[in-house]
């Protein structure tokens, strides 16, 4: 069944949901910039026009698609999740329990949403999901349940109408019986806020965070004058193999080398920029100094002059030697490491400094 777009009144709701979507569409390569994938969900998730406070920034687009791709499953999970998410908004204010089985989602042919709520909902459920055109049919309730329907939304799901179940005060987990096993129940999480935690970056390498921005670059083209190369990720791995023959045991110079388009995939219009808000926090100072300074790398290479305090940077040889590779990593039918091998030549250069 086709997703019907559809708005909410709560903005914050709204503004994460955009950015969920966002990074869906950026994640399955759908699009090839933060911008344009951002305009897509709004207008897939809103008709109506946006105040600021519904739109999310690129940065919060970038978080979500982090923690997205975090799991090696992601598309499949992340497609059932969307849908479970526009289900829980319809019946939010029906106080639903939910339950998922995710061993069935896979399967195609299982059930694998099952929700409670008070028996005196039936008729506001149906209601509802006439509003979204869902058609639903009966389906045999089990004993704790006075009936049940089927309806889905692109995935299976089963409502469960409880006598015993107090809309209003129903406790926050409460255990069923589907099939033949007892199943907990817990309130379904709407909109789920990033998770604010100093050690979640660290549970991500920067190869997991990076891949699905760098895999992204594939699809954005440079003007053929000044690359005639083709593609941004073609010549970010030309310069990454540059620098590490450049510098073979600097892994933040390679990491520079390999990250320095980054921005063209958020924001073509503003690259250096963009860049550096992707990068704010992820990574070493040295290479947020490497990345963002790049251009006055290359503007002193050609002959222009540069602020002293830059010039008196420890880092200032490294930048200059950064603006080389930009520069010669342009060329046609050159051989390079695929994206996999570079990831994993980075890593094995970092585990290399932490034993020595």
């Amino acid at each position: 069944m086709t997703r019907r777009r559809r708005t909410t009144d709560d903005p914050q709701q709204l503004r994460e949901r955009i950015a969920r979507e966002a990074a869906r569409l950026i994640a399955r390569r759908k699009v090839k910039t933060f911008h344009t994938a951002r305009m897509r969900a709004m207008r897939w998730l809103s008709q109506q026009r946006l105040t600021s406070s519904e739109i999310p920034t690129q940065e919060e687009v970038m978080r979500e698609l982090e923690r997205l791709t975090a799991s090696s499953d992601w598309d499949r999970q992340s497609n059932v999740q969307w849908l479970l998410d526009e289900a829980a908004i319809w019946v939010e204010p029906l106080n639903p329990l939910l339950w998922i089985d995710w061993q069935a989602v896979g399967r195609g042919e299982e059930i694998v949403g099952h929700w409670v709520l008070a028996a005196e909902t039936d008729p506001e459920v149906q209601q509802i999901l006439q509003s979204q055109t869902i058609g639903t049919q009966p389906s045999h309730a089990p004993e704790w349940a006075v009936a049940a329907l089927n309806f889905s939304n692109g995935i299976p799901h089963r409502i469960y109408f409880d006598a015993s179940l107090d809309a209003a005060a129903a406790p926050e987990k409460i255990e069923r019986v589907v099939g033949s096993q007892p199943e907990r129940f817990t309130r379904p999480v709407i909109a789920t806020p990033v998770e604010d935690d100093e050690d979640s970056a660290i549970e991500l390498s920067w190869g997991d965070q990076f891949r699905p921005l760098l895999e992204s670059l594939a699809d954005f083209t440079f003007n053929s004058e000044d690359h005639p190369e083709g593609d941004a990720l073609y010549h970010s791995l030309q310069v990454y193999q540059l620098g590490r023959e450049l510098h073979p045991y600097d892994v933040e110079f390679q990491w520079a080398c390999l990250l320095h388009d980054i921005g063209y995939v958020v924001d073509a219009r503003t690259p250096c920029e963009a860049a550096l808000r992707v990068l704010e926090g992820r990574v070493t100072e040295r290479v947020e100094f490497l990345v963002g300074n790049l251009e006055a790398g290359h503007q002193f290479l050609n002959g222009g002059s540069q602020a002293k305090s830059l010039r008196k940077s420890e880092d200032f040889g490294e930048l200059l030697d950064l603006a080389r590779c930009d520069r010669n990593g342009r060329q046609r039918g050159q051989s390079v490491p695929t994206l996999d091998e570079a990831l994993a030549e980075l890593e094995e250069l970092e585990q290399f400094g932490e034993e020595s």
